[in-house]
């Protein structure tokens, strides 16, 4: 289980990185042609910034690829998250495609300064623009992250409670086998004393035996002493 998880973060660690660069590719295309816009058509300058937009897209088509792989090879419940993301990163990656092919038509370089203000992030309609939904898509990848890191803590604390209660479980158990083990000793005790018991009230019994015997011998030794006595010196007077 633990493995599949570590299997299933490095993944996600893996998208994450691509998913970094691929925002700072298309960041740098965005601004790129926002300064081509403001750039005089045919110059220098311009040409420039249109090269490296170009460069910086097809940068970032080649990070969405291999989000895609990433995303695809991921367990099914992520799997649906990061495809859904990497769709709107796709639509993202279209925008500025167009963006940049109207940029390097002709006349592409005409637009009103607050389009370009607003690609910019300077005016009121930032969030319409590509720049702005790209800015919504990484507040959206924040949270989407901030949420795995407090379920991989969970999971973490899942695990060490776990293993607190596999100690603590074996733990009783040593206890347990503690008790038997008591249990038994007492038992074996009490048998002995059973024993002892009865070997004593037999010792008993025989001292018992050994003094009524003895008495009767007594007895009889005295009777026959009498006896002697008696026919010895008294019979023998009369």
């Amino acid at each position: 289980f633990f493995f599949f998880l570590a299997i299933m973060s490095d993944s996600l660690s893996v998208f994450d990185e691509y998913e970094r660069a691929y925002c700072d590719a298309a960041t740098a295309a965005s601004r790129l042609l926002a300064s081509s816009k403001s750039s005089p058509a045919g110059g220098d300058e311009r040409t420039n910034n249109l090269r490296q937009a170009d460069t910086q897209i097809t940068e970032a088509e080649s990070l969405l690829r291999r989000m895609d792989l990433e995303a695809r090879s991921a367990s099914a419940n992520t799997k649906t998250t990061l495809l859904a993301r990497l769709k709107d990163y796709k639509a993202d990656l279209a925008n500025l495609k167009k963006e940049c092919r109207s940029a390097a038509a002709p006349g592409g370089a005409a637009g009103t300064d607050a389009a370009q203000r607003a690609e910019l992030g300077l005016g009121e309609d930032f969030a319409s623009t590509a720049a702005g939904q790209r800015q919504r898509l990484l507040d959206g990848t924040a949270r989407v992250n901030a949420s795995g890191e407090r379920i991989r803590q969970s999971r973490q604390t899942l695990a060490e409670t776990e293993e607190l209660g596999s100690e603590i479980l074996g733990n009783l158990h040593a206890q347990r086998e503690t008790i038997v083990h008591a249990r038994d000793t007492l038992y074996e005790a009490d048998d002995n004393i059973g024993q002892s018991r009865r070997v004593l009230v037999s010792m008993a019994r025989r001292a018992l035996t050994n003094k009524i015997i003895m008495g009767g011998v007594i007895l009889v030794l005295i009777a026959a002493i009498f006896l002697i006595v008696y026919y010895k010196f008294i019979r023998s007077d009369h």
